[in-house]
């Protein structure tokens, strides 16, 4: 048996529930209702882990699911909502087991889907790369989907990129400056110096050429 450390109200009609073993337990208000404790309370870490499994599960996957429909997430997103709304560890790794077992959640297609994605709206592997592992992709996962943006694809938006910032520049600037910004630009946009610096550098010999 445990004692019950702390028993306290917080924010979004939650009560949060401390255990001498550190254990933490963020539930709603009306489960607390179905089975108050108070602080010195000895309670079953492991019977009381189950109670609250049995009672969260439903709404946790039901948060989950709705994400989904909105988009699709990675593993690590739907771990993050979860735990800042106070699901129990245990809850959420069932959770996360219910949706990859009935194929609603595959990091794998989300890293594919999210770099063909951002690829389009002209950002390069390298910010591809930094999103998905902010979203708890793994690296080999994120090197998959970074490996199906291809080389062409790169360059042809650097390149879109190149005509904006140089001919932004052109008029403002010799083109020295203009050429150095607009590489620096792109690099920022997560593409490679040698991808950008192929895209300038033709912009600016049609550029010469007009």
């Amino acid at each position: 048996m445990v004692q019950v450390s702390s028993v306290e109200k917080v924010q979004g009609r939650r009560v949060r529930i401390v255990l001498e073993d550190g254990s933490r337990y963020y539930i709603l208000r009306s489960m607390y209702q179905e089975r108050p404790v108070a602080e010195g309370d000895e309670i079953d870490p492991k019977e009381y882990a189950q109670w609250v499994l049995t009672r969260q599960y439903r709404s946790a996957l039901d948060k989950a699911v709705s994400m989904l429909a909105v988009r699709a997430c990675s593993k690590g997103e739907i771990k993050q909502k979860l735990q800042r709304i106070g699901y129990s560890p245990e809850t959420i790794e069932m959770v996360i087991y219910k949706l990859e077992k009935n194929d609603l959640l595959n990091d794998q297609d989300f890293a594919a889907q999210w770099a063909q994605y951002r690829s389009g709206q002209k950002y390069g592997p390298r910010r591809i790369s930094q999103e998905l592992r902010h979203k708890g992709v793994s690296a080999e996962e994120t090197a998959i989907a970074i490996e199906d943006v291809s080389e062409e694809e790169q360059l042809a938006s650097a390149l879109t990129l190149a005509q904006k910032n140089i001919r932004h520049a052109w008029t403002e600037e010799d083109p020295r400056k203009a050429k150095q910004k607009a590489i620096a630009s792109i690099v920022r946009r997560g593409f490679s110096w040698d991808i950008a610096r192929q895209a300038v550098e033709q912009v600016f010999g049609d550029l010469d050429e007009a």
